[in-house]
């Protein structure tokens, strides 16, 4: 299997040149060792149907706009920094993503390798906090066990919401940390009843660590999970 993300596997796509694995941003050792339920991811090909693509807005500032994001398979859109790309689709556990989002993609002893990634899907269900939060930790824990150990994961913050969203977070402490890797993550979801479905958003973050600047900063987190609305 190939790494292609935080806390994601898939199995080896067809051989493209130019184009290499993406490595977490964490414990080394975790993309070797997972426990049952992870995430799995299909990286689409350029030019797939089916994967949602973003359209950037124009712009006119010096900046570059962020990017929207319209889901309609989920039912969800919200917006991501310009420099992030898209990655697929697949699932995890029963809710079935249908985009999926990574920061932007560095070097580090010759690998490649990402900070942040999002992931937007659905799953029919009446209660969009249990969906949320089976959906962060089994993404915590399926991505930052190391050697068999699984990491501390902290009990989910709710936060209180006047919209109808459910927005949680659970902070990730794994195991082992190297030159090349983050101390610590938080895996977020924002989710929604959409008729018999639960729509939900997941953003998985490396944090801290010597390519910190390289993923969303926490107002960009923020923003990211503030933007994410029924579509």
């Amino acid at each position: 299997m190939n790494y292609t993300g935080l806390g994601v596997y898939q199995q080896p796509p067809p051989k493209r040149p130019g184009r290499a694995p993406l490595w977490i941003a964490l414990a080394a050792v975790a993309v070797l060792v997972v426990g049952g339920g992870v995430t799995a991811l299909v990286r689409a090909k350029s030019g797939d149907a089916g994967a949602p693509r973003a359209t950037p807005a124009p712009t006119s500032a010096p900046e570059p706009d962020w990017q929207p994001v319209d889901d309609p398979q989920a039912g969800l859109a919200y917006e991501l920094p310009p420099s992030w790309e898209s990655s697929g689709s697949g699932a995890s556990g029963r809710v079935r993503m249908t985009t999926s989002y990574v920061s932007r993609p560095f070097e580090c002893q010759g690998r490649s390798m990402v900070q942040a990634q999002a992931m937007a899907g659905s799953v029919v269900d009446d209660d969009p906090e249990q969906v949320a939060t089976e959906l962060v930790n089994r993404i915590a824990a399926g991505g930052y066990t190391v050697d068999d150990a699984p990491p501390r994961i902290d009990e989910p913050r709710v936060e209180p919401s006047d919209d109808g969203a459910v927005r949680l977070s659970v902070e990730v402490t794994p195991q082992a940390a190297n030159a090349c890797f983050a101390p610590r993550a938080a895996v977020s979801a924002v989710a929604l009843r959409r008729g018999a479905e639960v729509a939900v958003l997941v953003l998985n973050v490396a944090r801290g660590g010597p390519h910190v600047a390289e993923g969303p900063s926490e107002d960009d987190v923020e923003r990211i999970l503030r933007s994410v609305r029924l579509s």
